[in-house]
């Protein structure tokens, strides 16, 4: 009887003063109740004035993508090499050489030079895939364009036009590559004569 008791004045007096603690003083009172606390307010952060009035569907997303390029890629890759629409663009058939570290202490160097098959746009997450012709088996390696293990992008070879062994192969993918050993063997030759070509 006694705890029934018990909880029907903890119910009459209210919950506010059966359950909760005693709250540390205020510096800001609230006229409505003394248990009410208000955290010191703090400046915010000033909003940038491109996300108060988008354009051209500018988001949230993009601002952080641009703010991360600007850390991590200070290059500029992402906006020449690997941009979508600039002149400066590789094309699939491009021969490229990456210079990579074998190890997170970035003591060893790894080479590895390869057609271009394929760029995977993803902002600071974009990607590409490299094949070539190892010992008469066909091997494809990816990299991140802005990974801290890469060292150096290199570009041995452009492909340009639609004619030549190194040309333009107009696919944003060219899987087919794997079923035409001979485009590869057209692009390894042309590659030999250029080289010849400076060298004499």
């Amino acid at each position: 009887m006694r705890s029934i008791a018990r909880i029907t004045d903890v119910f009459r007096a209210g919950p506010s003063r059966g359950f909760a603690t005693s709250a540390p003083a205020s510096s800001t009172p609230y006229p409505f109740s003394s248990r009410a606390v208000f955290p010191a307010s703090t400046a915010p952060t000033p909003i940038p004035a491109n996300l108060l009035s988008p354009k051209n569907g500018f988001s949230v997303v993009e601002q952080q993508n641009a703010a991360l390029r600007e850390q991590m890629d200070p290059a500029g890759l992402l906006k020449t090499l690997f941009s979508r629409r600039s002149k400066q663009r590789l094309r699939t058939g491009s021969v490229v050489s990456v210079l990579s570290y074998t190890n997170t202490a970035k003591t060893g160097v790894s080479p590895f030079s390869g057609v271009l098959m394929r760029v995977r746009r993803r902002g600071v997450d974009t990607a590409f895939t490299l094949r070539n012709i190892v010992q008469k088996t066909g091997v494809e390696m990816n990299f991140k364009v802005l990974s801290p293990m890469i060292k150096e992008i290199k570009v041995v070879r452009r492909a340009e036009g639609r004619q030549g062994g190194i040309r333009d192969l107009r696919r944003a993918r060219t899987n087919y590559l794997r079923d035409r050993p001979q485009v590869m063997a057209q692009i390894a030759g042309a590659l030999k004569q250029a080289q010849q070509a400076r060298k004499a």
